[in-house]
């Protein structure tokens, strides 16, 4: 079993994408053996977040056996602590920050601490990527500032996206170190036995397996997990087992 804890669908407004829609985001995962993802729509990255995340809600609620919520939110039109309460309520199950694309926010502001602490309280994770996908273009997150974010809020899960290799790798392994309730998706991570090496790291439980998708073509993940050097327990745990217990999914 595979439970994707890193998708997206919808629009994209730099370039366009052979695959956009949810049901494109779908076939992808039945062709890649990916039986339920966590979703976001692309809209909330550059745009009106309320908007993206009723588009999330409408998708969501044509597949609530493939697919789960995560929202995204930032401090215009509205965002903060109680608009996370409400959008827990209607269903999501985590939020995501991008304070470096359109959203115009530091992850020191009082709008990311207020969110963090309601996500704590909530139980629900915080997922904070230093890029948005696997292109250089875009400028990303200082890993030492989601670290600083997370020690702030030791009561919440963080879940660090987008660490790619060399720098960014060790950089990712020291964070982890220095906070236990950071853990780590795999959609950007590259690097010979990149995945192997971070589980001897931080150990098996606190790595997810993230493909993407639709901003990356979930093959290479799924290469990724299915060919790494770990033992099938760690591979068990990684593709599904992570993921359901941070997002508090039904087994």
């Amino acid at each position: 079993m595979r439970i994707d804890i890193n998708a997206f669908f919808g629009h994209w407004p730099y370039w366009p994408l052979p695959h956009t829609s949810g049901e494109d985001a779908l076939r992808l995962m039945d062709r890649f053996g990916i039986e339920h993802a966590a979703i976001t729509s692309l809209r909330g990255l550059h745009g009106d977040w309320r908007q993206a995340n009723a588009e999330t809600l409408t998708l969501v609620a044509s597949h609530p056996d493939r697919l789960t919520p995560i929202a995204t939110m930032s401090p215009m039109n509205g965002g903060g602590g109680d608009a996370l309460r409400e959008l827990i309520a209607r269903g999501f199950r985590g939020i995501r920050l991008y304070p470096l694309l359109l959203q115009g926010y530091s992850l020191a502001s009082r709008f990311a601490d207020e969110t963090c602490t309601t996500a704590g309280k909530l139980g629900v994770p915080v997922i904070v990527p230093t890029r948005p996908m696997m292109n250089f273009r875009f400028p990303t997150v200082a890993i030492d500032d989601v670290a600083a974010l997370a020690a702030r809020h030791p009561d919440t899960t963080f879940l660090l996206s987008g660490p790619n290799y060399l720098s960014e790798f060790r950089a990712a392994i020291e964070a982890m170190a220095r906070c236990p309730n950071m853990v780590i998706e795999t959609s950007c991570m590259q690097g010979f036995q990149a995945l192997s090496q971070m589980v001897d790291a931080v150990g098996g439980g606190r790595v997810l397996f993230g493909t993407g998708a639709v901003l990356h073509y979930p093959a290479c993940n799924v290469a990724k997990l299915d060919h790494a050097d770990i033992p099938d327990k760690q591979r068990d745990a990684i593709g599904y087992e992570n993921a359901r217990r941070v997002l508090r999914l039904p087994t």
